[in-house]
């Protein structure tokens, strides 16, 4: 009997870990997780973990097993980890068995939920519509870009497999390229730097880029690297799409219309910055029920960072604001008893340095290297005040749990 159920314990735990990989958890929540329930059902667990699988060794007096599972890398799904904390919490309490556990953890594993198509073409508009206000620009760019933001997503509605999968970030970036530069020609006013970030904001590896160093701070040198190359990886894929793009865009000619767009006024933050924040619930593939909590995280984590700027700087302003939303995170958990994680991806998101990252490497396609490095620089200083103040945030308020 101790045999058969010191195997159901490893099973559930195995596959909780599984499917907590499967939502991009990084690697010490992912471990820490783990631990944590070794501890609650009187386990010792060595867990490792990479972008790529997880290693699991169990023991229980004499008794010992070892797990491997392998998984392709993919982005952070809130749902799906809300409903993963959700039912740990049940088997844990024990309402529910372990075998009961496995099939519900199952059946999270492989529901394919989306939101439907109309949904996904809007966050690619808002989104890029709201952080184009944040960037700066006039009414003729807000225009430009709605229209880049709309390919986007219908680029997103048609991911390709195989091959040309590898290319995707590369593809899409070059169908923004030259769709902007080619509305330049006709507007020569357009601000066309700023148009190509904006539409391009959701495929920048920004939050990739955060993770990649808060895993490297923590000790998991080996996923926190790995992270890292392929955050800089997607980054060189979408600036050599954007220089193809705009390469491709000189062969055309065509008369200019001389156009002036007034100055997009600083009040029209205060309608897109919601609606931006509110992106993050489909962006994060979160439950329709969090909405309102993912808005006001990234309202919260922005207005925090903005006010920490103010008054302190860049650098130590994107400290205050991870300070901020760590925190506050933090206590969201233990008051909502919900995964801290669904507010701490949707406050910082505003906050990584995504387009610094993507600026460095296009100063290096234009072989100013100099320009390149420091924005490199900046990129990793700010990556690095933002997870620093993420830490300081869990010192003054506890987290309910590892998620």
């Amino acid at each position: 009997m101790e045999q058969e159920n010191f195997k159901r314990k490893v099973r559930f735990i195995t596959y909780f870990g599984r499917v907590l990989h499967s939502v991009g958890s990084p690697a010490h929540t992912l471990e820490a997780t783990m631990q944590e329930l070794c501890r609650r059902f009187g386990l010792k667990g060595e867990i490792v973990s990479i972008p790529t699988a997880f290693f699991a060794s169990f023991t229980d007096g004499d008794q010992e097993i070892t797990k491997i599972h392998r998984a392709e890398p993919v982005g952070v799904n809130l749902g799906k980890l809300s409903q993963v904390d959700t039912i740990s919490q049940e088997v844990i309490s024990g309402q529910v068995s372990y075998e009961d556990g496995i099939a519900k953890l199952e059946r999270v594993f492989q529901d394919n939920h989306s939101y439907g198509k109309r949904m996904r073409i809007a966050c690619f508009l808002l989104s890029a519509i709201g952080f184009l206000v944040l960037f700066g620009g006039n009414w003729g760019d807000l225009l430009a870009v709605a229209l880049v933001g709309i390919l986007m997503g219908l680029l997103s509605l048609f991911r390709p497999l195989g091959v040309v999968a590898q290319l995707y970030e590369a593809i899409v970036a070059f169908v923004a390229s030259l769709a902007t530069y080619i509305m330049a020609k006709f507007v020569p006013s357009l601000n066309v730097p700023v148009i190509i970030l904006s539409g391009l904001i959701i495929f920048m590896p920004g939050l990739n880029i955060t993770i990649a160093i808060s895993e490297i701070a923590t000790h998991n040198l080996t996923s926190g690297t790995s992270r890292l190359v392929g955050g800089i990886m997607v980054t060189l894929k979408l600036t050599f799409g954007v220089f193809l793009g705009s390469k491709m865009a000189s062969w055309f000619h065509v008369a200019p219309i001389d156009l002036d767009f007034g100055p997009i006024p600083p009040w029209v933050i205060a309608i897109t910055l919601p609606l931006t924040a509110l992106m993050s619930t489909v962006n994060f593939k979160a439950l329709w029920s969090d909405w309102k909590w993912i808005t006001m995280a990234g309202i919260f984590g922005y207005l925090s960072s903005r006010l920490g700027t103010h008054y302190l700087g860049p650098e130590l302003g994107i400290f205050f604001g991870g300070a901020c939303v760590g925190a506050g995170s933090n206590l969201f958990a233990r008051i909502l008893n919900k995964p801290s994680s669904l507010f701490h991806f949707p406050g910082i998101i505003l906050l990584v340095p995504g387009s610094i990252s993507y600026r460095s490497m296009s100063f290096l396609f234009e072989q100013d290297v100099m320009g390149g490095l420091n924005m490199a620089f900046l990129a990793l200083s700010l990556a690095m005040s933002l997870v620093v103040g993420i830490f300081v945030g869990n010192i003054f308020v506890r987290p309910r749990s590892s998620l």
